[in-house]
């Protein structure tokens, strides 16, 4: 169950999907070439992990949860909203609320559990990540698996974006954790704001089937999604939307889930 359960992340962190609305129309194509577009945006992207934007803010983040039968008909749909505030530079959830109620019984315990296994981890952090961890971070590792194109520039909420496709590379590409079976299965889009050359979106499908555990565990047969960012007070950019899809057989018990995440009132934290 561990190792779909990290799939279901890898879906959620790998920053899937497809474009959702029609974009405006497009400005003239740049005259810059991909590898000039991905190393700005690779330098952003690392400047950004060294700000640590995340823990300067408090936010709310509210997560839908649904799951269909064959016939597409939802038999259940779960509303969860949390409270973020960062606790020693780490951003940490706090349920709020469960279908509109405070948690209680099994879920409260598993909060306090959740809460107990954070502290430890910050109080004596792993030496190292463990195998099924899910930390995909832009950076050359995560470019070199995939061949990229530039599309063209489209506009994202009124702010002109790079619009750069991309598709696994040919060959044998890196497997250093269970996640990354599925990474190098996705395909999509990647758009990077024109100005600041931050990721705006990124777009996702899972173009093969992943087994789970050699295939006897089970597998995912579908996934895609997509990921959005947009700048945040004093033009900071985080994570604004998350909306997934993924169907995945274990065992004998079909899932086929929907997912979408929010975040939303960022307050700044007084320094």
């Amino acid at each position: 169950m561990k190792q779909l359960a990290s799939l279901t992340l890898l879906v959620a962190a790998a920053l899937v999907v497809r474009v959702v609305g029609t974009p405006a129309a497009a400005p003239a194509q740049p005259d810059v070439d991909v590898r000039t577009i991905i190393d700005r945006a690779l330098e952003r992207s690392a400047w950004g992990q060294e700000q640590n934007f995340a823990a300067r803010y408090r936010y709310h983040m509210s997560q839908r949860t649904r799951e269909f039968d064959d016939d597409g008909e939802a038999t259940k749909d779960e509303r969860r909203h949390y409270a973020i505030e960062p606790q020693r530079g780490v951003p940490y959830p706090t349920l709020v609320t469960k279908d509109g109620e405070p948690p209680s019984g099994d879920d409260a315990k598993a909060e306090e559990t959740r809460w107990k296994e954070f502290l430890d981890a910050l109080d004596d952090p792993p030496d190292e990540e463990g195998e099924d961890e899910i930390l995909l971070v832009f950076d050359n590792d995560l470019i070199d698996r995939f061949a990229a194109t530039l599309e063209g520039v489209r506009e994202l909420h009124g702010r002109p974006a790079f619009v750069l496709s991309f598709e696994p590379r040919p060959g044998k590409l890196p497997v250093r954790r269970r996640s990354d079976h599925a990474l190098n299965r996705s395909r999509g889009e990647i758009w990077i704001d024109q100005a600041t050359y931050e990721i705006a979106r990124v777009n996702f499908e899972l173009i093969d089937r992943v087994r789970v555990g050699w295939g006897i565990l089970g597998s995912v047969s579908d996934a895609r999604g997509h990921f959005e960012r947009r700048p945040v007070g004093d033009g900071q950019w985080l994570a604004r939307e998350l909306d997934l899809y993924y169907h995945t057989r274990v065992l004998f018990r079909t899932t086929r889930r929907g997912e979408t995440t929010v975040w939303d009132s960022f307050e700044p934290i007084a320094e």
